[in-house]
């Protein structure tokens, strides 16, 4: 068992300085031991020499950072031991099976190279290799992009080496998440965008798709428990042909992700998201990636809504969409408010007297629920106008045509971002910095609902001019 232990503290070790500059000397000299009957005990153990061990870890390693785009090929070579790029290349071919310049070009299955952990016996090397769409951008590396739908949208896009111009702003416009605002009753529940409460409608999927030129199939979740295993199918079959697949909740909350990968046959699907699926402290991999990345199993059944993509069809230009988009604003202001969900002026109306119910703030243990919610409603709030008035000044530039009405969208949109700077101030910070437990106190509510109204009247000024 000595050497059991021995080994297996060699493995942490390996893993503790992967990307310095070991080889099998160096280690044994660490555990005070022959560097030549040390490695004969590595290899019977193990199956493998100390320098192959290091070299498949470095190479698996290597290709999960690449297919993720998070690192030029001549810059992995450096950072994984090799003295140049032709070097690299041989070896990784070696490893993987294909260049690592075909890997940005296309699907390429990885071959992926667990760290051993040394039990009785040996468990971790080779398992089933992954496949994985390249080039997939994380989510979430802007922290203003606060819907997941466009974020999703405009990684997709960057995938399929679409115009730069297919970005987040233009899907929160186009999909109508710029000009909403959205009220959840009964009172403080967690707010959201547009197109993720109102995804079944599918009105701001539908207009996302089109203004991309792409057709799509949607699946809710009574079609996907009704067909689990033929929906897990058409996972892999899309992944397979390229195109990643939208999953409203397959980790964390039902927010939009993408599933751009599986393992295992299909067993596993992986992607980014907004959360942090699950990972494993031991495995050096999971580590680079942990942040947004998902690697989780294949029960669907929890999961809101699926969006496949289909093939390309006639779209018009950025321009033409990013007007009808403006054009559009008065067809969201008529969306009509339910006895669930309050919409525009009315949702700003409902968060307001929603602060003067005393009997949500009774005592500090009851703010952590309104908090909740009232900060979703400010992050909708702040992410539409910290971004509307680049949006609205593009469109002046691209829709000379509709400039007067652009003109005084920007106006308009800058008097509720100054109503809405007063609300922040008022409150002391966006998330109640200066204090919490102010809430408590009714004259500080009735105030702060006087400042969410008055933004709400800006906001309804400014839908409202467009005709």
């Amino acid at each position: 068992m000595e050497w059991i232990n021995i080994v297996q503290n060699t493995l942490n070790y390996i893993e503790d300085h992967l990307l310095e500059d070991i080889n099998a000397d160096k280690i044994a000299s660490q555990f005070f031991i022959s560097s030549i009957y040390f490695q004969k005990i590595f290899s019977i153990i193990t199956g493998f020499t100390i320098n192959d061990y290091i070299k498949n870890r470095r190479l698996s390693l290597a290709g999960e950072e690449l297919a993720g785009n998070k690192i030029k090929i001549i810059d992995a070579a450096l950072k994984y031991g090799y003295e140049s790029p032709e070097s690299f290349t041989k070896a990784f071919t070696r490893f993987h099976g294909f260049t690592p310049s075909s890997l940005r070009k296309g699907i390429c299955q990885l071959n992926y190279f667990l760290p051993l952990n040394i039990k009785i016996d040996v468990s971790g090397g080779f398992i089933m290799s992954r496949k994985l769409i390249p080039n997939v951008e994380k989510l979430y590396q802007v922290k203003s992009e606060n819907y997941m739908f466009p974020s999703c949208m405009r990684s997709v896009m960057a995938a399929f080496n679409e115009d730069q111009a297919y970005d987040f702003s233009f899907f929160a416009g186009v999909s109508g998440d710029f000009f909403t605002q959205l009220w959840l009753e009964p009172k403080w529940r967690y707010n959201d965008s547009y197109s993720n409460v109102c995804k079944a409608s599918q009105k701001p999927i539908k207009a996302a798709f089109d203004a991309c030129g792409f057709e799509y199939t949607y699946v809710d979740n009574t079609q996907i428990k009704e067909n689990e295993a033929e929906m897990l199918q058409k996972i892999i079959a899309s992944i397979d042909k390229g195109l990643p697949v939208l999953a409203f909740g397959i980790v964390g909350p039902p927010n939009c992700s993408i599933i751009c990968g599986y393992a295992q046959d299909g067993k596993q699907l992986i992607g980014w998201s907004q959360f942090t699926g699950e990972t494993n402290e031991d495995e050096l991999i999971d580590q680079v990636c942990a942040e947004n990345y998902f690697q989780v199993g294949n029960d669907l059944t929890h999961i809101e809504a699926l969006i496949f993509f289909g093939k390309q069809k006639p779209r018009v230009s950025i321009a033409e969409n990013i007007k009808q988009s403006i054009l559009n604003i008065p067809a969201l202001a008529a969306l009509p408010s339910t006895d669930e969900l309050r919409m525009g002026k009315d949702a700003f109306d409902a968060w307001a007297d929603s602060l003067l119910c005393d009997e949500y703030f009774q005592d500090e243990t009851m703010l952590e629920g309104p908090l909740d919610t009232y900060q979703s409603c400010v992050v909708q709030t702040g992410t539409n106008l910290f971004y509307l008035d680049d949006y609205l000044k593009n469109a002046l530039t691209l829709c000379p045509e509709i400039e007067a009405q652009l003109k005084t969208l920007i106006d308009l949109f800058a008097q509720e971002k100054a109503a809405f700077d007063q609300l922040i101030e008022y409150q002391g910070g966006y998330f109640f910095e200066k204090d919490r437990k102010a809430l408590l106190d009714k004259n500080f509510r009735d105030g702060l609902a006087k400042h969410v109204k008055a933004v709400g009247s800006c906001y309804e000024k400014a839908i409202q001019s467009i005709k």
